[in-house]
């Protein structure tokens, strides 16, 4: 092995070593916001059916909201809102819920600079009125 072969093999991983480390960042920034989704997902979903399954229009709201804050638990999400619309909540009539997110990018410089300061995500979820239940009058 010539002298000047071990220098040239540090240099290439070095090189090789930088760009692997910026793919497993961006891969944590991507979990990261896979898994933030996933909360806003359950968050809509969660806020819909227990909406739907309220005895009246006026509970579905609270019931709904109380649902999705409790879904996301405490996730790293920021400007958390949850509309819930239930229409004429009629039995056999939808109830829908539409969770709507930012995550923070701030602790991954290199993926800010590709997709921004915060993320957007949103998720639409609807769930049928409870067709069967009997409801209070």
């Amino acid at each position: 092995m010539r002298r000047g072969q071990s220098g040239q093999a540090l240099v290439e991983w070095a090189a090789v070593a930088f760009v692997l480390l910026l793919f497993a960042l961006g891969l944590v920034a991507i979990g990261q916001i896979v898994g933030e989704y996933m909360a806003v997902r359950s968050a809509a979903s969660q806020a819909a059916f227990a909406a739907a399954r309220a005895p009246s229009a006026a509970e579905a709201l609270v019931v709904g909201q109380n649902a999705a804050r409790e879904a996301i638990g405490s996730g790293q999400l920021q400007s958390f809102t949850v509309q819930i619309d239930v229409g004429a909540f009629d039995r056999g009539g939808t109830v829908t819920a539409h969770a709507d997110a930012f995550v923070s990018l701030a602790p991954f410089p290199i993926v800010r600079q590709l997709l921004g300061q915060r993320f957007r995500l949103s998720w639409e979820a609807s769930a049928l009125v409870e067709p069967y239940r009997s409801r209070a009058p």
